[in-house]
């Protein structure tokens, strides 16, 4: 109904114009037994009960629903759908990857309804990450507001998606994990003595480094998945840990079940078990827990003077591979890349470490 006044839209039923004031003729709301007023509007099809004490406050219940309904839900709200029905359905490793994040996304865009959301919005979310974010930490963030934006289009509260289109800006994201260097690998291979209450925590790190396993999977193998005769190592599952327990998992990807090479010189420090028995474990009959991995790993940086992590191990096999002139496609098989294109920005970025330290060298020699 329109206000005989001002001539705008407002809600049937009301008293009053809540843009001008002016009162309406109306007749008087049904009033219950228990003295509450109540007025049922039909709203896009749905019958709806509004009840007051006071005959202004039905109306204004009317108003702010139908506001409310023409704004649709919330950012947050459709974050909190999106969480109920597709949380369970990520891994462990994700879940814990994308809580924090998730937490921190929410609360960012809580004012936002989802229906006004848009590329600027989002894109000035991005700008704002601090600089110092790994390019990884920064994308994570972005995939989390796509798979909620991309629920809200599949459930009709949007039509497009206003993540499409925007990327990690330039200038943000540019930490990355570097790879070891030559001088770092050769220590690697010197400390693979390094004991943590009597497992050979050093072993594993010369492991990770010439086979270019992640953690998860060289925790995850038993003796049956090591064929010293032919040289080859099966990779078929990895670990995952719910607060300090480890779990059996199998591979994110296809391309995570392959076969790597197993050079001579792991295969020698290589502890020896039954085929069921772990071959990184303090206890071979069970996984690693993930605090004694921590101190372990913690032991070894100390006692080998590096200060590296298990997966600056990986990027340093990537770097090797690199060097020893095996081509991407190869080199995504034996890492396990589901995309060719994280391989090629591992070899992209190891080509430009090596021309920046032969200008260097160059520059230095002709002096």
């Amino acid at each position: 109904m329109k206000c005989k006044k001002c001539r705008k839209q407002i809600p049937d039923g009301s008293k009053f114009c809540n843009h001008c004031g002016a009162p309406t003729k109306q007749t008087a709301l049904y009033r219950r037994p228990d003295g509450l007023y109540e007025k049922i509007v039909n709203i896009n099809g749905k019958r709806v009960a509004f009840r007051a004490k006071k005959e202004a406050d039905v109306f204004r219940k009317i108003s702010e629903y139908e506001e409310k309904q023409e704004k649709g839900l919330t950012f947050a709200e459709v974050a909190d759908l999106w969480y109920n029905e597709h949380w369970e359905t990520l891994s462990p490793n994700s879940q814990h990857t994308y809580q924090f994040p998730f937490d921190e996304i929410k609360e960012y865009f809580k004012e936002y309804y989802i229906k006004e959301l848009t590329h600027k919005d989002i894109n000035g979310y991005m700008l704002q990450l601090p600089k110092t974010y790994a390019k990884k930490t920064c994308s994570n963030r972005l995939i989390i507001i796509s798979m909620i934006c991309k629920f809200a289009v599949v459930n009709d509260l949007i039509k497009d998606n206003p993540c499409s289109y925007i990327t990690v800006p330039k200038g943000h994201g540019s930490t990355k994990r570097r790879a070891p260097t030559s001088d770092e690998m050769k220590t690697i291979r010197a400390c693979s003595d390094i004991v943590f209450q009597g497992f050979p925590i050093g072993v594993l790190a010369v492991f990770l480094l010439y086979t270019g396993c992640r953690k998860g999977e060289a925790l995850a193998l038993t003796h049956k998945d090591v064929d010293r005769k032919n040289k080859k190592i099966s990779v078929s599952k990895s670990i995952y840990y719910e607060s300090n327990e480890p779990h059996i998992k199998p591979p994110k990807t296809e391309a995570g079940n392959r076969e790597i090479f197993l050079p001579d010189l792991v295969a020698v420090l290589l502890p020896k078990g039954k085929a069921s028995e772990y071959v990184f474990s303090p206890f071979p009959e069970r996984p690693m827990k993930k605090d004694f991995f921590g101190r372990a790993w913690k032991h070894w940086q100390k006692e080998s003077g590096l200060d590296l992590t298990a997966h600056q191990l990986r990027h340093g096999y990537a770097t090797l591979l690199h060097e020893a002139d095996v081509d991407v496609k190869d080199a995504q098989d034996l890492l396990g890349h589901a995309d060719a294109s994280t391989t090629q920005n591992i070899y992209t970025e190891v080509s430009k470490t090596r021309k920046t330290a032969v200008t260097n060298k160059l520059n230095n020699y002709f002096q």
